[in-house]
């Protein structure tokens, strides 16, 4: 009995790391032909549309990675598609269909050849006898099948509320809303098809157009931070102003690095900006180039009072430190800020922003409960969580921490993020880093929960 077991679960542990290798057919889907891909993986959903890159999300529980990728596409049945209202129509419609008998198609692949993988394993043990041939094929087939089934039960739409996008710049707000609108609860798996229809279809459309407002009706602020003089942190912040739509970048310190005057000149590459620059010193910022940077016609230079962008009120607190020529030293400054957190508290309370801007968190702890977002940097990590209601976000390094990215040893990632708001609440961000030049970027949107009763208090006289 037990032999019967252990070639039953080899058959099936086999069948399952082998099949990322099962060969699938192309398919139709729509004006469209792909190739389907499946394998143990983080429970995600892939949509490859090249060239303008990859679309992924968590949508079920099991260990099993789905991917499709665009090989072929009809330009001319495409443009008729989806020159008019009723031919995108038709083209969901046409999608979801095939969508369908694809999914019935590659489930069938997979379990008979998981159930030919486990065969072969039992042949290939010591024993080689039929039974045990046969216990190791019908691992395999459970093994699969059970698999696939579960993928399909738990599969959850709402995972594209968060996809993560890596192409090119060009394309990813487009692509990134191409899946995220539109999703209201689902109960069946007929909404299932239609959503994951819906979404290939937005998708695929991109191709021969761009989507009318992209942006979804909402605001979105570029926050960007600690570029530590580096040249090509500016001039990424200004692709991904120009990209995004945004209404305006909130810079939250250490825009130079070591209080050289030399290094206010990084201000003339802002200089002609796009949108309105909104900088926050920090601690790395001295007081002579925090001046100079401030003169800058573009540059809205922010230190204990607000400035409203894009229909939000931003208050700025700047660093109250610097420690870059270490006559301050790190433990003196990190005291220094945590005693004027309460200053800030006091100012959030009368002023009542819907943005607290600060290099260093530090200065805002007192302030959580009181205001609906606080932004910061300092760190050089990324970081999301919930403080007493106030959403809390910290981005990394634009500047991939300064002029030793450039070095080969650095490998460091140029960060930052947009934030989206809707109704003047946060709705959503997307965090965006990359490694090199020339190198694609990597998106990846959360979704933001925004404590209502939080936001009534702290609006109320």
């Amino acid at each position: 009995m037990l032999r019967y077991i252990f070639v039953f679960t080899m058959g099936g542990l086999i069948a399952l790391l082998l099949l990322r290798f099962i060969p699938l057919p192309a398919q139709d889907l729509g004006p469209a032909r792909v190739r389907t891909t499946a394998g143990l993986g983080g429970g995600n959903t892939a949509v490859l549309i090249p060239p303008l890159g990859q679309i992924s999300a968590n949508t079920h529980d099991t260990p099993l990675t789905f991917g499709i990728e665009l090989v072929q596409l009809d330009i001319p049945q495409l443009g008729v598609a989806v020159s008019t209202d009723e031919g995108r129509d038709a083209l969901q419609v046409r999608i979801q269909r095939d969508l369908a008998g694809s999914l019935r198609r590659t489930g069938l692949v997979l379990v008979v050849a998981g159930t030919i993988i486990g065969a072969l394993t039992g042949a290939l043990m010591p024993y080689r006898k039929w039974k045990y041939i046969l216990a190791a094929a019908t691992g395999g087939l459970v093994a699969v099948s059970t698999l696939f089934g579960l993928a399909l039960v738990t599969f959850d739409p709402q995972g594209w509320e968060e996809p993560k996008f890596t192409g090119t710049l060009a394309r990813a707000p487009d692509m990134l809303e191409a899946v995220n609108r539109n999703l209201g609860s689902l109960d069946n798996l007929r909404d299932r098809f239609e959503v994951a229809s819906e979404r290939i279809s937005d998708l695929v459309a991109l191709l021969a157009e761009p989507l009318d407002d992209p942006a979804g009706g909402t605001k979105a602020i570029l926050h960007v931070s600690d570029i530590h003089s580096n040249p090509l942190g500016v001039e990424v912040t200004r692709q991904l102003a120009r990209q995004f739509d945004v209404s305006a970048v909130i810079d939250t310190g250490d825009l130079t690095s070591f209080g050289n005057p030399v290094e206010a000149r990084i201000g003339d590459l802002i200089d002609g900006f796009p949108t309105p620059y909104v900088f926050i010193p920090g601690n790395h910022d001295s007081t002579a180039n925090r001046v100079e940077v401030g003169r800058i016609e573009e540059v809205v230079l922010l230190d204990r009072e607000t400035v409203t962008v894009g229909g939000l009120d931003v208050l700025g607190w700047a660093d109250p430190t610097f420690t870059a020529s270490n006559q301050t030293s790190t433990e003196e400054g990190n005291t220094a800020r945590e005693e004027e957190g309460e200053l800030v508290a006091e100012a959030v309370e009368e002023l009542t922003p819907d943005i607290l801007a600060v290099h260093d968190e530090r200065l805002a702890e007192d302030s959580y409960g009181r205001v609906p977002l606080v932004i910061s940097g300092h760190t050089h990590e990324r970081d999301l969580r919930i403080e007493e209601g106030t959403i809390q976000l910290v981005v990394g390094s634009t500047g991939a921490t300064g002029l030793g990215s450039f070095t080969i040893e650095a490998d460091l990632p140029y960060e930052a993020q947009v934030i989206y708001f809707r109704d003047g609440l946060p709705s959503a961000v997307d965090y965006v880093s990359f490694k090199s030049l020339g190198s694609e970027f990597d998106i990846q949107r959360e979704v933001l929960e925004v404590d209502e009763e939080l936001v009534e208090e702290s609006q109320s006289p």
